[in-house]
């Protein structure tokens, strides 16, 4: 006698996977087609830069880093070391990974509807995830918020397939994954305190059979396994130092920019669908673990717990770390279209959607998109002028960086290198890869002026907003360097100095 599980396939069975499979592949393209579009003409920008800095050290750099500092990001980085020892650094390969996890989240989006029965309504998310302007920001940063997304998502997939399969194979995958979504972000708890809820939710409905312990054991091991890793990354807080205060911007944070970024207009559209759609499915009374009860603590607790902490104890809250709820938020979007009673009118307000997607789009595809850097355009002058001077023996004296008073702007240099190599460093004394720190340790000017003996020409490049090029005239003046041109671009300021 043939079991279930072994039942030989019939032939109608292998494409009716293919059509399935359909939808679900041809939303993840999409997301990583429009995570792709434009990708590489951003400049690269300070977070970015750190990816970068970290990201190409050896092994022992790397982890004597994330030894003091930065181990929220370890995971990340390492990924991200392996593949640029695949393909090399360019600013396009440090941002594809993140359009393949949006497009992989995309995809998750379409199933999660599939497995409530609601094809449609996840084939409407789909799209309507992958227009989210956070999330078409998200698909050309080089840090790790699409893989959020997509963590978040893959591990509530899992979740629904563990409680209706029940076999042990599901909850040993659901503890694994998520002890990784947590070890890969640490702010991704925060979605299984939302499954705590879902599941609660569910088990008080009638006749519900909700296998509460076998969860409470499978995230109980989960959070055995990354308790020490968390403990460590608390002691690394001064990371989060930067983070603001509740205070008069908050709400516009919340409201815009944390699923919406700059769109007021996708914000207003997005918060009425969203509200809608949690409404909708709420008053369809299900038993047991429905669609309301998984998506609606998945979009909203991880906002108000950090919130709270923010408001109680520490700031913890950023817009961008929730970009790990976006999938939710879609799923709630796309239920409020779901429920229009015709095709003409769901097609309606997806058109709508993508009407105000599209400046969002090409507003993040612009040079200076990201925080107005415009490095690319200082790393291109600087290669423009060595090429000038027959690329004689350059100097550059780095200064401060607008808005970062942590680094310097040898950050342009992380994020292009090929336009200072060879060249030398002048105020350098420990390279950022061989401080076990995110950047590198420095000397005052006036103590490293015996290494402009060999150079013929000198740059400095600093903030706009500092008074550092009078200063550093100052003191080259006594050996004969006097300014010969300086730029403006953005905020960066770059002096040429000859002598």
């Amino acid at each position: 006698m043939t079991s279930t599980l072994e039942r030989p396939v019939s032939p109608s069975a292998a494409p009716a996977r293919s059509r399935r499979a359909l939808a679900p592949l041809l939303v993840g393209l999409l997301g990583l087609a429009i995570g792709l579009a434009g990708a590489g003409i951003p400049s690269i920008w300070y977070d970015e830069a750190a990816t970068v800095s970290s990201s190409l050290r050896s092994w022992p750099q790397l982890l004597a880093e994330i030894g003091t500092v930065d181990l929220v990001h370890a995971a990340y980085y390492a990924g991200m070391h392996l593949w640029f020892d695949l393909v090399g650094y360019t600013p396009i390969t440090l941002r594809l990974p993140s359009a393949v996890a949006i497009g992989g989240a995309a995809a998750l989006v379409v199933v999660l509807g599939r497995l409530f029965s609601r094809p449609r309504l996840g084939l409407i998310a789909g799209v309507v995830f992958v227009l989210l302007p956070r999330t078409t920001w998200a698909g050309t940063e080089g840090r790790s918020y699409a893989l959020t997304a997509l963590l978040a998502i893959a591990v509530t997939v899992v979740l629904v397939v563990a409680l209706r399969d029940g076999r042990r194979r599901w909850w040993v995958g659901y503890a694994a994954l998520a002890a990784l979504s947590c070890v890969v972000f640490v702010y991704l708890a925060l979605v299984l305190v939302a499954h705590a809820v879902s599941i609660a939710w569910a088990a008080r409905s009638r006749h519900a059979r909700i296998p509460v312990r076998r969860w409470m054991l499978a995230a109980g091991a989960a959070a055995a396994a990354v308790a020490p890793f968390v403990l460590v990354t608390t002691t690394q807080r001064g990371q989060v130092e930067w983070l603001p205060a509740i205070g008069p911007r908050t709400f516009g944070r919340v409201t815009v920019e944390q699923w919406f970024y700059s769109s007021e207009v996708f914000a207003v559209l997005g918060w009425a669908g969203l509200l809608a759609g949690a409404v909708l499915l709420v008053l369809r009374r299900r038993t047991g673990m429905s669609l309301a009860r998984l998506v609606i603590p998945a979009a909203i607790v991880p906002t108000v717990l950090l919130l709270a902490v923010t408001a109680v104890a520490v700031p913890l809250y950023t817009p961008r770390y929730l970009t790990m709820c976006l999938p939710f938020v879609a799923l709630l979007i796309g239920a409020a279209i779901d429920a229009l009673p015709t095709r003409p009118l769901v097609a309606l307000a997806i058109g709508a959607l993508i009407t105000v997607a599209v400046p969002q789009i090409v507003a993040q595809r612009s040079p200076l998109a990201k925080e107005n850097s415009d490095w690319a355009a200082v790393a291109q002058l600087i290669a423009d002028e060595r090429r000038a001077d027959g690329d004689p023996s350059t100097a550059i004296i780095h200064d401060a960086v607008a808005k970062h008073p942590r680094a310097t702007s040898r950050v342009i240099a992380y994020a292009y290198p090929a336009a200072f190599e060879g060249t030398i460093d002048v105020t350098l004394d420990v390279p950022a890869a061989d401080t076990g720190r995110l950047w590198e340790t420095t000397v005052p000017l006036d103590a490293a002026l015996p290494r402009l003996s060999g150079a013929d020409s000198t740059y400095l490049l600093t903030s706009r907003y500092d008074d550092a090029t009078l200063a550093t005239a100052a003191t080259l003046a006594p050996l004969g360097w006097r300014i010969a041109d300086r730029w403006t671009i953005s905020d960066v300021e770059v002096v040429h100095f000859t002598r």
